[in-house]
């Protein structure tokens, strides 16, 4: 993404990591959801009895949503003003209301002026959900409902917060979605490569002019010849004269 720091760069790649380590097989990175927007990393897979997140006894299809935040003030970009989620239902209502007298009813996606964790949570397309920091940014009592936190240090990724589990989920819908961002990464991948081998070429090139700029000038001066030896008069022959 433009504007990119290399830190929420590693946090997608180790959400991923992390994401196949726990078992998820159908992962991808900047995932389109509309009308969620972009989710940072997406996983989803089919976990076998007693090894799922419910600890059931039965398949369970699971979807995973991680949201990468490399500042607190990233984080609170996010969540959503006072009294935007009573203004979101009021307009869901009247629209709900307004439907009723038509024949073809419009599908309602009503999220305007709300933050993405609480747009998660009227469009629900994931059962669970999980906010990854570096450690310390976020605390528990600043996470939105139903959301988990997980930890990024040094050890790797640590589950701070676990994720309340929502029955609500369209597993076709994200897997579309994840099978259309892996496509495009594929079509990208030539001109991903071609810009990172111009950016190290770039890189190369202000490595050599700041190693130019550090040199500084010096001044050589000739030595000084030695002087002429002064031979003594009484030394000097002189020939005879005539």
């Amino acid at each position: 993404m433009p504007g990119e720091t290399d830190l929420h760069k590693t946090l997608k790649k180790e959400a991923c990591r992390w994401l196949f380590r726990m078992g998820y097989r159908c992962i991808a990175a900047e995932v389109r959801l509309p009308p969620l927007g972009i989710i940072d990393s997406v996983g989803t897979g089919l976990f076998r009895p007693y090894h799922n997140y419910l600890f059931i006894p039965r398949d369970l299809p699971q979807v995973c949503f991680i949201e990468c935040k490399a500042s607190r003030a990233d984080f609170l970009r996010d969540c959503s003003d006072d009294g935007q989620m009573s203004l979101c239902l009021m307009e869901r209502e009247r629209n709900r209301r307004a439907n009723k007298r038509r024949r073809f009813p419009k599908r309602l996606r009503q999220t305007v002026g709300l933050g993405k964790f609480e747009a998660c949570l009227l469009q629900p397309m994931a059962n669970i959900h999980y906010v990854l920091a570096p450690a310390g940014i976020i605390q528990k009592k600043d996470l939105p409902p139903r959301w988990g936190l997980l930890s990024f240090g040094e050890g790797g990724i640590n589950v701070v917060v676990r994720s309340e589990w929502q029955e609500c989920a369209r597993t076709e819908h994200v897997e579309g979605a994840i099978a259309r961002a892996l496509t495009g990464d594929i079509y990208r991948a030539d001109d991903r490569a071609i810009n990172s081998v111009n950016r190290e070429i770039f890189s190369q090139q202000q490595r050599m002019a700041e190693k130019i700029r550090a040199i500084k000038p010096q001044v050589v001066l000739a030595p000084d010849p030695p002087p002429l030896a002064q031979t003594p008069r009484s030394a000097v022959q002189v020939g005879p004269r005539g």
